[in-house]
């Protein structure tokens, strides 16, 4: 261990950048032990990346299994109110059916949404102090107080306290799980285990539905409580896991637990694993960072000098996220449907199968990532969703049957676009944009962006695409399709590539201040020092 102090404090105190030696390339000081390990990185296969990092893959698919919850509440959440023996026990007869008051309806979402934006601005206080396994089981606890409110509420009242309570653990679950994932993830698949989040809330989203098909059958209040209890049955699987969870090795050398890092590396790999060059690539990445400030690093120092514009380009993937239109596509595709003559039981089955759809988008969306790199996922799929939207918009003018199949046809086309792009690629952005020592909150920066963000349009679009209002329909697609351009403009100018980059070379390229367009053009060669100081000497 010692020998890896000397080599980390002889690099950070040679780590001034070299001026470029030829256009595009430039030499990057390291330690031998770190520009050993990057060149292992960069040599690595999928497929062997995949057999060398096993067990950090397995802790990676833990965290997005809690994740899952995510998905399912907010589709029980919205469909709760399609269910016959739900809106008896807390609507109002109306014209022989029973209805939920629309103001209790916009309070539950407002609730969940609430819940998000705390939960991510809670777990950006406590997982820089505490670590991630305590913040989960707090989380855990949160959820099992919520979904026993919504189960045995007896109000209208007590149901939204239920979503308040397990609204916060959503948001602490999706701060913790991407910023987790990004720093276990081998270099090869990082990206693409890093969209594995959006699969996550998918999946959710789908057990969701056969849930409720299930609890269908039943004709008492079953038929929504079993939606909700279902939650109790992740959260018991997450906590029986919890014990034996393993800590990022860049959190804890971040807190000066250095020894435990190297543990944890020892618990997830074998022995031929190359523990010294890994140690130094973190101890280096994370001593950088701290050369320009002494603190651990909390959410206010994500808008210094030195780190707004990285914190801008991973809070405003998630606001691109929700101004693409998923709320509207999403929430109001089966209101197309019926439009065009579809009974109500064939739409919910044709939006379960969109579901799907969307399901196979993601999928793909892990591929996309790494094919067409994080840059390149982001600024097409913007173009292809703005192009999407253009023509769903241009359909609404158009006043027959046919057309309004055709918006559906289109919306069908979205949902595999946006799981495919800026569904799947928002995540390893927002992981990969921050730095080591500020990832976490970073990510829960991103995540109350994601809940804002959400906000704004979950509550403007009733009053948008209701006949009795805006009565806009399929033309609210124009300022989708508006803000999808003024997006794409962002993502070229502001968005870099980051894929196959080790976050010591991501953070090289943000402190040369190279423009973001440029990181993919741009080589960075790992030396280390002692080499530098020959290259220096024969120029």
């Amino acid at each position: 261990m010692s020998d890896l102090k000397n080599a980390v404090a002889t690099a950070t105190e040679h780590a001034d950048p070299l001026p470029e030696i030829e256009d595009g390339q430039a030499i990057m000081t390291t330690s031998a032990l770190a520009a050993r390990f990057e060149h292992e990185q960069h040599a690595l296969t999928r497929t062997q990346a995949v057999k060398a990092n096993l067990k950090p893959l397995m802790w990676c698919a833990y965290m997005f299994f809690v994740c899952i919850m995510w998905g399912f509440d907010s589709l029980a959440g919205g469909i709760v109110v399609a269910i016959n023996e739900f809106r008896k026990d807390f609507g109002v007869p109306y014209a022989g059916d029973y209805v939920i008051d629309a103001n209790w309806q916009l309070g539950w979402q407002a609730a969940t949404l609430f819940g998000l934006v705390f939960g991510g601005f809670i777990a950006g206080l406590t997982i820089d102090r505490f670590g991630r396994q305590p913040v989960l089981l707090f989380g855990y606890c949160m959820t099992i107080g919520g979904v026993f409110l919504q189960v045995f509420s007896k109000s209208l009242a007590q149901f939204f306290g239920g979503k308040l309570l397990t609204g916060i653990p959503m948001g602490i679950y999706t701060t913790a799980a991407p910023s987790y994932a990004s720093e276990m993830a081998p270099l090869a698949i990082r990206g693409s285990i890093s969209a594995g989040m959006n699969f996550a809330i998918v999946l959710g989203q789908l057990i969701g539905y056969g849930v409720t098909r299930q609890a269908s059958f039943y004709t008492d209040a079953r038929q929504y409580k079993i939606l909700f209890a279902t939650q109790w049955g992740f959260v018991a699987a997450s906590i029986v896991f919890l014990p034996f969870f393993i800590e990022s090795p860049y959190w804890l050398v971040a807190h000066g637990r250095v020894e435990k890092a190297r543990q944890n590396l020892e618990k997830l790999h074998d022995a031929n694993y190359d523990f010294d060059g890994h140690m130094a690539e973190i101890s280096e990445n994370v001593a950088a960072q701290q050369q320009h400030s002494s603190s651990q690093g909390g959410m206010l120092e994500c808008f210094s000098r030195e780190h707004w514009r990285r914190t801008l380009v991973a809070t405003s993937m998630f606001f691109i996220q929700n101004a693409c239109g998923s709320s509207w596509v999403i929430g109001y595709m089966t209101y197309f449907m019926e439009l065009a003559g579809m009974d109500a039981g064939k739409a919910f089955n044709v939006s379960v199968g969109l579901s799907g759809v969307m399901a196979v988008g993601n999928m793909c969306g892990w591929f996309f990532v790494d094919w067409f790199g994080r840059r390149g996922t982001a600024l097409y799929g913007s173009g292809l969703l703005a192009f999407t939207l253009l023509m769903i918009g241009i359909l609404s003018c158009v006043n027959s049957t046919s057309a309004i199949w055709g918006q559906v046809a289109f919306m069908g086309i979205w949902c595999f676009l946006y799981q495919g792009t800026m569904g799947a690629v928002a995540w390893p952005v927002a992981a990969e944009a921050a730095t080591s020592r500020l990832r976490a909150p970073t990510q829960a920066l991103s995540t109350m962006m994601n809940g804002l963000s959400s906000c704004i349009w979950s509550f403007s679009l009733p009053y948008a695409v209701n006949p009795d209002i805006g009565n806009l329909q399929g033309k609210i697609a124009f300022i989708f399709a508006a803000v999808m351009v003024l997006s794409t403009v962002f993502i070229f100018f502001m968005v870099p590539e980051t894929k196959n980059r080790t976050y010591l070379e991501i953070d090289e390229l943000w402190a040369r201040r190279v423009a973001p367009r440029k990181f993919k053009q741009t080589q960075l060669v790992a030396v280390a020092v002692e080499d530098a100081k020959g290259l220096k000497e024969a120029n």
